[in-house]
């Protein structure tokens, strides 16, 4: 980051940009959770099976992975800011639209809307909070957006809880205030400028450093992207394919487990006999709740312990509560059960920030709204999978199967992250540019002594 010209210009920037950005987030798990807060009114209205529950459940996740991978591409292309316009516009039309749904085939084509909108956020709203942060404060803005984030489904929970007395409108009414959060960040976003480094790696400096007197920074693009652009975009993917991999299969199967618990949790706390009228408090509070605690409590570890122990610490300690609760998913001991899930949820957050953000991190500006759209697409992956084969696995298999499963899932993504993350990367207090850098100067060094042992 170069140095700061005017110091209350930039904060009050900064604040904008993670409150539209964060905003993004808040809708995202709010409109999740929707799902799971509006599911015994919208079964009972439109007589849903369980595999078509499911569907609709998993519909988000199929329209947000192609709308992750596609927008990823679209946001190296044509900035930043535009893309994330246009994603906030589709969710807003879509959220609206399947409130009047009447029937199930229009349920699943908007839902699929919604979730293009949504899974196209993330890619360059959150691309956006790291290459406008300093290195300083870039750990703790991701944080912070965690924060936020889990208290969108918090909220979602808590209204669905609210509308429960308007009887089977209750699902109605839920997705309508599902289109009240990115209203407001629609508003918000419009007053951005466009992402200093995009224009750099464009060619466009003048709008670069326009951009960064805007952002209230010294216009001066130098320190941008130098390293990068002596190199091609093609070997830039060939230099980081290995970690393109490794983070999108840690993402996909760490957000396994959460993208079931997070919709299916009224179904599966319902089979343990707990009463109705708390089924949805439980839900919102245990687990989602317990995140916003978790996030409160990472925030000040994130950049001492560091990203890598956090997502280890985290996927270890979520994995084995998943487990034990498999084994205590009986009526009998509901209530430990939602205790165990609260330290899950609360654990869950040392290691989301993470894999929500790592890619904005590690890959080079040329290709970065790329790799985090293939990040993103990893997470919609994991909600298709999670949510509808979570329904029909609890369908065959009981609580005690699916519990199970996500725990062993849980532990699969701690060896992954282990092995091929754990002592390779370092991108606390650092420049994104040092970060790539110094990834793509090892790859390098490695090829050419490689070249010289061939030769000798």
């Amino acid at each position: 980051m170069v140095s700061i010209q005017n110091v209350q210009k930039y904060e009050r920037f900064m604040r904008l940009l993670f409150l539209s950005v964060a905003l993004g987030g808040f809708t995202d798990l709010y409109d999740t959770a929707i799902v799971g807060g509006g599911s015994l009114t919208l079964i009972k209205t439109l007589h849903l099976t369980s595999a078509q529950f499911g569907l609709f459940g998993a519909s988000t996740f199929i329209g947000g992975a192609v709308g992750a991978f596609s927008f990823g591409l679209i946001s190296d292309k044509i900035g930043r800011k535009k893309t994330f316009v246009i994603t906030l516009l589709v969710f807003i039309i879509s959220e609206l639209l399947i409130s009047a749904s009447t029937s199930y085939v229009e349920l699943l084509a908007l839902r699929l809307l919604v979730g293009f909108g949504i899974g196209a956020d993330y890619p360059p709203a959150l691309t956006m909070l790291s290459e406008y942060s300093s290195k300083e404060q870039r750990g703790r803005y991701l944080i912070k957006f965690l924060i936020v984030f889990s208290l969108g489904g918090m909220t979602s929970y808590f209204v669905a809880t609210a509308l429960l007395p308007f009887g089977l409108l209750q699902w109605r009414l839920l997705f309508l205030t599902g289109a009240i959060p990115p209203m407001i960040a629609l508003i918000l976003r419009r007053k951005l400028p466009e992402s200093p480094r995009w224009y750099a790696t464009k060619g466009m400096h003048d709008k670069a450093e326009a951009s960064m007197e805007e952002m209230g920074l010294e216009p001066d693009i130098s320190q941008f992207t130098k390293r990068e652009q002596e190199v091609k975009e093609a070997r830039l993917f060939r230099i980081f394919l290995p970690l393109l991999v490794s983070i999108f299969a840690i993402n996909l199967l760490l957000n396994l487990p959460l993208s079931g618990l997070v919709a299916l949790n009224p179904i599966i706390l319902s089979a343990l006999k707990i009463p109705s009228n708390l089924v949805l408090v439980f839900s919102g509070l245990a687990f989602l709740g317990s995140q916003s605690l978790g996030a409160v409590l990472a925030y000040p570890l994130y950049d001492k312990v560091g990203r890598i122990r956090m997502l280890l610490l985290g996927s270890a300690v979520t994995g084995a509560s998943l487990i034990l609760m498999s084994f205590l998913a009986k009526p009998s001991f509901a209530y430990y059960l939602v205790v165990l899930l609260a330290v899950a949820g609360i654990f869950a957050s040392f290691y989301l920030p993470v894999i929500y953000s790592l890619s904005t991190e590690i890959f080079p500006t040329k290709i970065r709204g790329t790799a985090q759209g293939m990040g993103i697409l990893a997470i919609r992956i994991a909600g298709i999978i999670g949510i509808f084969g979570g329904s029909l696995i609890s369908a065959a298999y009981g609580t005690h199967g699916l519990l199970l499963v996500y725990g062993v899932i849980n532990f699969v993504a701690f060896f992954i992250a282990l092995f091929t993350l754990y002592g390779k990367i370092k991108v606390e207090g650092r420049e994104l540019e040092d970060i790539s850098d110094e990834i793509v100067d090892e790859k390098t060094d490695s090829r050419i002594e490689k070249s010289k042992r061939s030769k000798t």
